[in-house]
């Protein structure tokens, strides 16, 4: 794996982690979010579940090249760039302008990026 692929690795881990963890104490922003995407509580921290095991996949196969481990990573780095991709979609449908999903469209587009440096070692 390429030093690149591992640091895009790690500072998705921490970017979702995060993520996932405010999600979890639904602070009165995420709460407002929450409300403003149109999600309840439990379906919002549901998507911090998922984020969490996106980001423990994303570090769980940093040092493979090969085998479950290196699959996990790929899997996961993918199914976090699906989630950016509704993350999106959500956005907009709530009438968002770019300012507000333009986190989630640098975040998934750094996941498709570690995901070609992976897959291109």
């Amino acid at each position: 794996m390429s030093a690149v692929a591992a640091l895009f690795s790690l500072a998705l881990f921490i970017a979702f982690a995060g993520s996932a963890i405010q999600k979890f104490i639904f602070s009165s922003l995420t709460a407002s979010t929450a409300e403003h995407l149109g999600f309840s509580k439990s379906a919002f921290q549901r998507i911090g579940v998922l984020e969490l095991a996106g980001a423990l996949g994303l570090v769980s196969g940093l040092s493979a090249t090969a085998g479950l481990w290196a699959v996990l990573n790929e899997a996961a780095a993918g199914g976090l760039t699906l989630m950016m991709i509704g993350a999106i979609f959500y956005h907009r449908r709530a009438g968002d302008k770019f300012k507000g999903y333009s986190g989630a469209l640098i975040i998934g587009l750094a996941c498709v990026a570690e995901l070609v440096l992976r897959l291109s070692a």
